[in-house]
């Protein structure tokens, strides 16, 4: 009672207490005795962000630090799971896909590496540079005007990007909806930004190649990429090293770079999960004498 902090509630009934509370007394209840094994089925799930950091640690207290006993955890949370296991198994469609420690499933099933990149702000001082050097007489760019200025500018293809469902032209494709004409200066903010994106884009491909980048997610300046290719080029070092050559050219205000999350993992196996019907491969096999799927295969 008092390592689950449930001692102002030690006379009343279960029932009454809050979902939170009935989740800490289930484990208070698993926790007599100090058993050898302990199944828990996502036992923090519902509770607020203190609640829930505060059963992870008398969790992992009960696991990890006095060893008192095996904790066998299922759960859907990703963040559970790494705050609390030592070694992870997913399962798909009731059957075991993969086991291991976070950091084998990390680097036998992660796929390439994430990075996250943020420019920096255009300036008020580029865009008036920008524009003497463009259209000096100009504050406003009618609706009929916009492709002819993209040619001008050399792009003529960006024209195509100011529509509502682009990352970064949806806000001039609002602006041509409701005046039928665009703020110059807001254009050409735009443009400059375009330019970086464009420069930190070919940058990348040019280094890791053009089939090893990918776009994965994209917001006014900020840019998620996913980088693939040989684990000697995906080392961290030369991704960093890579990246800190050219993060002043590019304008690179801040960056990341991390392996694929476990969730990300999590969700790629998740996805290959089909609707099961009649007996599950797996017991059907045991059934009928079969040869069971080889357990050290997971692990490899």
């Amino acid at each position: 009672m008092e390592q689950m902090n449930l001692n102002d509630f030690e006379h009343k009934l279960a029932g009454t207490l809050s979902g939170g509370n009935k989740r800490k007394l289930s484990v208070a209840i698993a926790m007599i005795g100090s058993p050898p094994i302990i199944v828990l089925d996502e036992p923090s799930t519902g509770m607020d962000p203190v609640s829930r950091r505060f059963m992870w640690d008398v969790i992992a207290d009960i696991s990890t630090r006095s060893k008192e006993s095996t904790i066998l955890l299922t759960t859907h949370s990703m963040e559970e799971c790494e705050a609390l296991c030592t070694r992870v198994g997913i399962m798909v469609g009731g059957r075991l896909r993969c086991v291991g420690s976070i950091q084998h499933l990390k680097h036998r099933f992660g796929d390439g590496l994430m990075m996250h990149v943020r420019v920096a702000h255009v300036t008020s001082a580029e865009v008036e540079r920008f524009s003497r050097e463009a259209f000096a007489s100009e504050t406003i760019i009618a609706k009929e005007r916009v492709a002819e200025v993209c040619s001008i500018l050399g792009k003529p293809h960006r024209a195509n990007f100011i529509t509502s469902s682009h990352a970064t032209g949806y806000v001039l494709a609002e602006s041509l909806t409701r005046h039928n004409h665009i703020r110059a200066h807001e254009f050409y903010a735009w443009w400059l930004c375009e330019d970086r994106f464009d420069a930190m884009s070919e940058y990348l491909h040019q280094t890791f190649g053009d089939s090893n980048v990918q776009v994965l997610e994209r917001q006014n300046d900020v840019t998620r990429f996913k980088l693939l290719g040989a684990k000697r080029t995906l080392a961290l070092s030369n991704v960093f090293s890579v990246i800190e050559r050219a993060k002043s050219n590019l304008c690179i205000e801040e960056y990341t770079v991390s392996q694929t999350t476990l969730e990300q993992i999590f969700n790629s196996f998740a996805a290959q999960q089909t609707q099961e019907t009649g007996v599950a491969r797996g017991m059907q096999g045991a059934i009928k004498g079969e040869r069971n799927d080889n357990y050290e295969s997971l692990r490899q």
